[in-house]
């Protein structure tokens, strides 16, 4: 049997070369060797981290039993710090689960820890965790109180990133709340941030959720000049995306958003501009074999052509 060192350091080499098989068998290791030794405490982590591996390689129910394990041996130790961590994430593997009165009750005492502890960082995270826990319950008004502290702990830890992130959730919580106008202020603050770090992806993706959602405001518009900012509002967001995705080289993604921005200029009553996006996207959904999306766009065509005679 290697010493903890050696196993921590093939370990390591493990994780980074994504061999999880080996990682699992490096950590069962290590835990063994701590209880030789008596270390509870260190048994405990190596058996959290065992969990997180289990996780990530799809068996959840050996997760959830190894968690169970460090938390009792932790526990013993008095060492908050690891349980804090180990509550929380054993939270986020019972939400995946859909257990979800199980899971609010692991984020709500870790975040009880974290309070106690002075754990900022840890305490923002459990926050966002359990607003997405009480969207699952269908409790949206819930989730905004918790997504809304946990964007106070991003703010107050100046974390970019995930402030934008949690933005976008707490979009997503007033939007199922009926606030769209909230909604869409969120989601305006989180592209700025995207914007700042130069983080294209979540761009790209908040710039159709963005479009989506003015497409949607405007087809429950009470008034026509109403609907037509709407529309006009999401076209913007389409033709900006659509620039990313060709930056990104994210041709499915080009082809379905250059067919959303021929539906938008539809609706908008600019046929031409419509009908040439609606093209392009049949071109581009025929060679990447998107067939489903290809005979959408040719029924869209298809209107058009009769439309003009």
């Amino acid at each position: 049997m290697a010493d903890a060192i050696q196993l921590l350091r093939r370990l390591r080499v493990a994780l980074q070369n994504d061999d999880h098989e080996a990682a699992i068998a490096f950590l069962q290791e290590a835990a063994a060797l701590a209880r030789q030794a008596g270390d509870r405490a260190a048994e405990g982590r190596h058996l959290g981290n065992l969990a997180l591996v289990y996780n990530r390689t799809g068996q959840p129910e050996k997760a959830l039993q190894c968690f169970e394990q460090a938390l009792a041996l932790v526990r013993a130790e008095g060492d908050r710090v690891t349980e804090d961590g180990l509550l929380g994430n054993m939270g986020n593997i019972l939400r995946e689960q859909r257990r979800y009165d199980e899971p609010r009750d692991c984020l709500l005492a870790a975040l009880q820890i974290a309070a106690e502890i002075g754990d900022v960082r840890g305490r923002g995270i459990w926050l966002s965790n359990l607003g997405l826990v009480y969207d699952d319950l269908g409790q949206p008004e819930r989730a905004i109180e918790y997504h809304s502290q946990s964007i106070g702990v991003a703010r107050q830890l100046h974390d970019q990133r995930g402030l934008a992130t949690r933005l976008r959730k707490l979009s997503d919580s007033f939007l199922v709340a009926g606030n769209p106008v909230e909604a869409l202020k969120c989601l305006g603050e989180a592209l700025t941030i995207y914007s700042e770090i130069d983080d294209q992806q979540e761009m790209l993706a908040g710039l159709i959720s963005g479009a989506k959602l003015h497409l949607d405001l405007g087809q429950q518009a009470a008034t026509p000049p109403e609907a037509r900012v709407y529309f006009q509002n999401a076209r913007d967001y389409y033709r900006h995306a659509l620039a990313l995705a060709r930056a990104l080289n994210d041709r499915p993604t080009e082809a379905q958003l250059l067919a959303r921005t021929g539906e938008v200029m539809l609706l908008l009553g600019d046929q031409a501009e419509a009908q040439t996006h609606l093209q392009q996207a049949l071109l581009l959904f025929s060679e990447l074999g998107m067939t489903d999306w290809q005979a959408a766009v040719e029924d869209h065509l298809k209107q058009l052509t009769e439309a003009k005679q």
